[in-house]
């Protein structure tokens, strides 16, 4: 893991993030992978303008080839009302990019496959996140835990149909949902 300190944030970057870099790379379509990458800088600036809005520090910035984490500051801490719109920084950028159509029509569309993998019910993804913030909101934690659990056998039985039915070229996929299902299991 490679670690350091810029505007008194700790950035993280797991190696995990250069293999998946890599492996990506692998396909010889790069500009497919240069404009995925920037869609996802976009998503994340969505976030970090979402929390300089809302008044939110950040504290870290994790990348591995799982994703990109930003963790905020605990010495101010914020409502659900304003983690609430952080949270959906990301997505609504990558779905007003979609919605815009003033770039390329490749670059649109990786923004909404991002909108779309985002938004998945997953607590390590925004969807799962905001659910649990409604539910905090509203006072119904356990209802929302509930939503996760039932939205995590769902896609586990639907990625292991697809992987079952079609093989290798939904594999990667498929493997990357079951992934985020167990590990909806694991964070009980």
């Amino acid at each position: 893991m490679i670690k350091f300190r810029l505007f008194s944030v700790d950035f993280k970057i797991d190696f995990s993030f250069f293999m998946f870099t890599a492996l990506v790379f692998m396909t010889n379509n790069y500009s497919s992978v240069i404009m995925f990458f920037l869609a996802c800088a976009v998503h994340e600036t969505g976030h970090l303008i979402a929390m300089f809005f809302t008044g939110a520090e950040v504290k870290s910035i994790s990348i591995s080839g799982l994703g990109i984490n930003i963790m905020q500051s605990r010495k101010n801490l914020i409502s659900s009302l304003r983690s609430l719109i952080i949270l959906s920084g990301g997505v609504l950028v990558n779905l007003l990019i979609f919605l815009s159509g003033i770039f390329c029509s490749d670059f649109e569309n990786i923004n909404l496959m991002l909108f779309f993998f985002n938004i998945l019910p997953f607590r390590n993804l925004d969807g799962g996140s905001i659910i649990l913030c409604i539910g905090e909101m509203l006072n119904r934690d356990f209802t929302a835990e509930m939503i996760l659990k039932v939205f995590s056998v769902i896609f586990f039985l639907l990625a292991f149909f697809l992987i079952y039915i079609y093989g290798y070229p939904v594999f990667p996929a498929g493997a990357v949902i079951l992934y985020y299902c167990v590990s909806e299991f694991i964070c009980l």
